[in-house]
């Protein structure tokens, strides 16, 4: 790998091994601003940064979880149980304040949980976003609901005029990551490297994690390695991560991972007309954004991107990797399931927990599907 990409990764690991240690940092070169964290898979990132704040992604760690218990319950998913566990002692404070997209029934819970009992830390709130996308009301009520919200988090209406920067600045943030995407589906990067450098997305300033990226892009013309690995997708892990030593297995079983949905809920949502109305704009691309388990139009189907994944990186299989107690999640892979055994292709499904777990097992199982894709 080039020096660029090197460079990239290292500031990305870095970063997110201690989010709170760079949103101090940033707060410091930009006193008076605002730190506004935000919860999976999907909040609007424009307002914020229209207010000149900076999004901070909260996606959770192998942090071990105790006071959380007296808060939630223990069978919601380790993302919920490990953040929560992460608010209540502290972590966040350095937050002005929290955005809960209630995609599910645990977030919903532990946002109402979070506001009431550290509302005097920070601002708590929920950014309702409707779950069918092509619904006659869900631009119109987005719309509405993106005002509120905006009001509610700043403090004060941000003015129009505020907003076309604010969103080719996202816009720009989509691209490079986009970019990323392209450029390490030809390259032998591994899994684990590729969920720190997106998770970075989320924490890092867009600007500052374009101007990386940037770096590696502009030398991507450059050969790639030969990759011996077999290409696979990956799926169900829009929401929360397993342990990188997890990741790290399906390279040690002679697995690529071409293509996955990490992070999709900002990866999948078109850019944003940076012209006219902003809220109504930023309400139109979530409208015409990619499925997911939480949200879901007749105009395109969650398999059908699936299915696109695997013929345009010519993928031989593909990983359900489902967390455990993700109900959205597991409801989808019933029918996802059927989709992918109709057309005869090769899968396994994982589940996991935030935490470390049992490595050895799930190398083994990742071996054998190995083994199998080779024959065919």
């Amino acid at each position: 790998m080039n020096d660029a990409y090197k460079e990239l990764l290292a500031t990305c690991k870095s970063v997110i091994s201690n989010p709170m240690a760079y949103v101090a940092e940033w707060k410091s070169r930009n006193p008076g601003k605002k730190a506004v964290g935000f919860l999976p898979t999907y909040v609007p990132l424009e307002p914020i940064y229209a207010a000149g704040g900076l999004p901070v992604g909260l996606w959770g760690s192998d942090i071990p979880v105790a006071v959380a218990d007296a808060y939630i319950q223990q069978f919601t998913c380790s993302l919920v149980r490990s953040v929560t566990e992460e608010a209540f002692t502290g972590m966040y404070d350095g937050l002005d304040a929290v955005l809960f997209p209630p995609i599910c029934d645990s977030l919903k819970l532990v946002g109402s949980s979070w506001d009431l009992n550290l509302s005097g830390k920070f601002l708590v709130e929920f950014a309702n976003l409707p779950e069918r996308l092509d619904g006659a009301a869900a631009g119109t009520y987005l719309e509405a609901e993106l005002r509120r919200v905006s009001k509610r988090i700043n403090g004060e209406s941000i003015e129009d005029r505020h907003f076309p920067q604010a969103i080719a600045l996202v816009n720009r943030l989509r691209e490079s990551m986009a970019g990323f995407c392209t450029w390490r589906s030809a390259h032998p990067v591994p899994f684990a490297d590729v969920a720190a450098i997106l998770k970075a997305a989320t924490v890092l300033h867009a600007d500052e994690y374009r101007t990386l990226v940037d770096k590696v892009l502009s030398v991507a013309s450059a050969p790639a390695e030969p990759v011996h690995a077999i290409p696979i997708v990956v799926t169900g892990l829009s929401c929360q991560l397993p342990h990188p030593e997890m990741m790290r297995c399906f390279d040690e079983a002679g697995l690529s991972v071409v293509a996955d949905d990490l992070f999709l809920g900002l990866r999948g949502t078109p850019a944003v007309e940076e012209n006219g109305n902003p809220y109504a704009n930023i309400a139109k691309s979530y409208c015409k954004s990619a499925p997911m388990a939480i949200r879901h139009t007749e105009h395109a189907k969650r398999h059908e991107q699936i299915l696109e994944q695997i013929e345009r990186n010519r993928a031989k299989g593909i990983v359900f990797m489902v967390p455990k107690f993700c109900e959205p999640e597991w409801f989808d892979l019933r029918y996802l399931q059927e989709e992918i055994r109709q057309r005869r292709i090769p899968n396994i499904v994982l589940d996991f927990e935030e935490g470390l777990g049992a490595t050895g097992s799930l190398q083994t199982r990742l071996s054998a599907f190995a083994e199998t894709l080779s024959l065919r």
